[in-house]
């Protein structure tokens, strides 16, 4: 049996107001062209589907293509809600989607969704926890008090216990520690608080949890735990961050291949750095969408516009060495930033 692990769609997110829809559709046609070429017998949606609780339109209905795409390869397809999405919104007409194997965790009701298939090999379990905070588990488990989020996710956990004999897999929608260790972040994503942190060891009867929340591809603990990661890059902290999608290859219980598939998008992001006449004059015109981080000392008026010239997508601009001087920081860790949405900033 063969598993697609995704998450952090954020479907109908903009980048310093540039539209990314078409460059979503593009990353989700490539994934469809990836399971064309090699098939799967389900994809495992771990959340933030949508970027915000109330998508607009569009969004809507790039996701209504790609899940009807999906369900045309006869795939079935888990998909729970994060933090991004509005749990009944993502909920509509999953009674119906469900006879077409889409099987959605949208609202949490205080009880795991569960999906069971079959193949040569036996029993595989999918478990569907979607984004759920302190204060919902305390309305859920009124006869119980949580201290901490483990407290409230180790309730329900055992509410649908993994049976060993089956091969377990748990989507979850979460910040997850390991040995008291933090996954990687990038400034995209939004900070749950320590509040909202649980620890890997509340996952240990599972054979392998697919994880969202995260925009870096990684392992919280390898081969079990993981974080796809987003499908696209959403910030330049994740400029130098490749994405993938995460292949789960089942055989027996304790036999599952994991494979890393690289994803191309459409337009890259990237960081230029250096005095304005030097980024222009080795420049080649490209769609990338650009951080421009300049060393000249003085502001030059209209200093995003040229860069338009040849990196017609440039979203950002700052003086780093100006803001150094200025600071009296030598390490120039602070920097005056220009977040230029098209049609704005003049520098």
């Amino acid at each position: 049996m063969i598993f697609a692990h995704l998450s952090d769609l954020h479907l109908g997110k903009r980048l310093c107001e540039a539209p990314l829809l078409a460059d979503q559709h593009y990353i989700l046609q490539q994934i469809l062209d990836l399971l064309d070429a090699s098939p799967v017998d389900g994809v495992l949606l771990a959340g933030d589907l949508y970027d915000k609780p109330v998508p607009p339109a569009e969004a809507v209905t790039l996701l209504d293509w790609f899940l009807t795409q999906l369900a045309a390869r006869s795939v079935h397809v888990c998909m729970i809600s994060g933090n991004h999405d509005s749990p009944e919104r993502l909920q509509f007409g999953s009674d119906l989607l469900q006879k077409n194997q889409i099987h959605i965790a949208g609202t949490f009701s205080g009880k795991m969704e569960t999906v069971s298939l079959s193949d040569d090999y036996g029993t595989l379990t999918i478990s569907m926890l979607p984004y759920v905070k302190l204060a919902q588990l305390s309305v859920q488990f009124p006869e119980k008090s949580f201290a901490t989020l483990d407290d409230g996710i180790r309730a329900v956990l055992e509410q649908t216990p993994p049976d060993p004999n089956h091969r377990n897999v748990l989507l979850y929608h979460g910040f997850v520690l390991h040995n008291g260790a933090a996954p990687e972040e990038s400034d995209s994503e939004t900070q749950l608080g320590g509040l909202q942190l649980v620890s890997d060891t509340l996952f240990d009867a599972y054979d392998y949890v697919a994880l969202g929340h995260i925009h870096k591809p990684q392992w919280v603990r390898r081969d079990r735990i993981r974080y796809s990661g987003s499908l696209m890059k959403y910030s330049f902290s994740e400029c130098l961050q490749r994405k993938s999608v995460t292949l789960l290859k089942w055989n027996e219980k304790d036999n599952c291949t994991i494979t890393i598939i690289p994803l191309h998008p459409k337009r890259d992001m990237r960081i230029l750095r250096g005095t304005l006449e030097q980024l222009l004059e080795h420049a080649t015109p490209s769609e990338d969408f650009i951080r421009a981080e300049l060393t000249d000392l003085e502001l030059i008026p209209n200093a995003i516009e040229k860069l338009r010239v040849v990196y017609p997508n440039t979203l950002e601009l700052s003086y780093i060495e100006r803001e150094r001087l200025r600071s009296g920081n030598r390490s120039g860790s602070r920097r005056r930033t220009i977040a230029a949405g098209f049609g704005d900033g003049i520098l």
